[in-house]
């Protein structure tokens, strides 16, 4: 694919969207410790570590494939997992994720209006999130190997690229998904069926691609939500428990949880809505 018309948009972007304004007045914290005493049976009072933040309300938009895309129009378990840190705020997720769909494609939705299933999409800078969450894509990698890695390392340049031109106030977290396993990956799923040796070549092509994510916020310095190392067993496989039992590639209920843990981990760690 010719991604130099994809880089053309970004530069012209930047000269004709606006960045976001600012945001609210800041919210007050209390006696600046983050801690609120409050009681809870007559005589008695427990300390909780309540986390406060600048706003009420933040929107936080998600990009990436369809390990985006199964979490949810609406994201729940990661919508959840922010109120259970930030009980007092209110938050608006907005899932960019399209199953199949490779790297150069997230960039477009990034930059241009899209269409999915039916429902139209505004291009991602003029939703002016707060946060965006930038996935790996790994589990759709490109379809040549030669120089693979160092295009995926420029694709996710030019995303970030494109987020700080045009909407400069927005923090980026990048973040790297489940590992997946060899031995059953894709078991199960409609229309899939590889053997053990395509297995095996797929996943590790997909642990590159994690790898390569969690280096590239390494190197820019960038917030991490690493759902990947966590889930790796003593063997390099992914841990069942994490994944589907029903295709063996999405999240299970656990999966889904621990990525919605390491995103509310990367947001408290870099107090980002603090």
């Amino acid at each position: 694919m010719n991604i130099l018309p994809i880089i053309a948009t970004v530069a012209m972007a930047a000269s004709t969207i606006k960045p976001a304004l600012s945001f609210a007045d800041l919210m007050k914290t209390v006696s600046g410790t983050g801690t609120i005493s409050f009681s809870v049976v007559a005589g008695q009072s427990e300390v909780i570590d309540t986390r406060m933040t600048k706003k009420p309300h933040y929107t936080i938009a998600f990009l990436g494939d369809s390990m985006i895309d199964t979490l949810g129009s609406d994201l729940r378990v990661v919508h959840d997992e922010l109120l259970r840190i930030y009980p007092k705020a209110g938050f608006t997720l907005l899932n960019y994720g399209v199953g199949g769909e490779n790297i150069v494609s997230g960039l477009e939705r990034v930059m241009r209006d899209t269409v999915y299933l039916g429902s139209p999409r505004p291009a991602l800078i003029l939703t002016h999130p707060d946060v965006v969450v930038v996935e790996s894509f790994a589990y759709n990698p490109f379809s040549f190997d030669t120089g693979a890695l160092e295009q995926h390392w420029l694709s996710l340049s030019y995303i970030i690229d494109a987020l700080k031109i045009n909407i400069p106030e927005t923090k980026i977290v990048l973040a790297a998904t489940i590992a997946p396993n060899s031995t059953v990956f894709g078991d199960g799923a409609p229309g899939l069926s590889f053997s053990p040796q395509d297995k095996l070549e797929s996943t590790n092509t997909i642990k590159q691609y994690l790898q390569n994510t969690i280096r590239f916020a390494q190197s820019e310095h960038l917030p991490l939500a690493d759902a990947f190392h966590p889930s790796v067993d003593s063997d390099g496989e992914g841990k069942l428990a994490f994944i589907n039992p029903g295709d063996h590639i999405h999240y299970s209920d656990a999966g889904r949880k621990l990525f919605a843990r390491t995103v509310g981990d990367a947001i408290t760690a870099n107090t980002l809505l603090e």
